[in-house]
């Protein structure tokens, strides 16, 4: 009775996230989706490309930590095939789903290049403006007002970059960023199997997101 009392909680907490358009104000370990955001960046940057495999180029669940799991889908040209990207996941655990989103810092060149938290904030707000379209399902059940999902990061600050890091930049950078998107902090899903659908598409550079992320919820051990 207690498991599926859990259960039950587990849906209606998820429901409610599905058709609420507050949810980009979600809340974990006291920060919000926004300052998660930061963390995200910051994890991903902190990744070396090994073999041409990367979140931001190829997806991945990645980083995080016992209960926390990121997803990176990558931004391709549009019309590439779906990228699936599994994830296997001890119950209890939250994901943080970014549907699209982009960052600018003092370190990077244009487009991506900014000069001070006002001027990194407008390059990331003015790219991430571009992209129209924002989507996310799960388990077949659209999240309604996907663009109340959109969030801005506060000023953060990544490196010392490692060698081969995604951005290209000499190892051991560091720089000040600001990052917007539109996200979802998803809640702790029931035990099995579940489907993440991510879509999202910027018409003025032909790219766009495809992505479905199968995450495999186990039982604690």
């Amino acid at each position: 009775m207690r498991h599926l009392l859990t259960r039950i909680i587990a849906v209606v907490a998820l429901a409610g996230l599905l058709s609420s358009p507050a949810a980009a104000q979600s809340k974990y370990r006291g920060l919000t989706s926004g300052e998660w955001l930061a963390v995200w960046w910051q994890a991903v940057f902190a990744i070396p490309v090994e073999e041409g495999s990367h979140p931001l180029l190829t997806g991945r669940a990645f980083g995080g930590n016992h209960d926390m799991v990121f997803v990176g889908p990558p931004v391709l040209p549009a019309g590439s095939p779906t990228v699936t990207i599994p994830v296997t996941i001890q119950r209890g655990t939250r994901l943080f789903v970014p549907i699209i989103t982009v960052e600018c810092s003092e370190a990077e060149a244009p487009p991506f290049h900014g000069t001070g938290e006002a001027e990194l904030r407008a390059c990331a707000n003015g790219l991430i403006d571009l992209a129209s379209a924002p989507h996310v399902e799960v388990d077949g059940t659209p999240v309604a007002n996907p663009g109340g999902l959109r969030v801005e990061s506060p000023l953060f600050r990544y490196g010392p970059l490692a060698a081969r890091n995604v951005l290209g930049l000499r190892p051991g950078t560091q720089s000040d960023a600001v990052g917007t998107g539109y996200v979802l902090l998803l809640p702790p899903l029931s035990v099995g199997v579940h489907r993440i659908t991510i879509r999202a598409n910027v018409p003025d550079f032909g790219l766009a997101v495809d992505a479905e992320v199968i995450a495999t919820v186990e039982r604690s051990r």
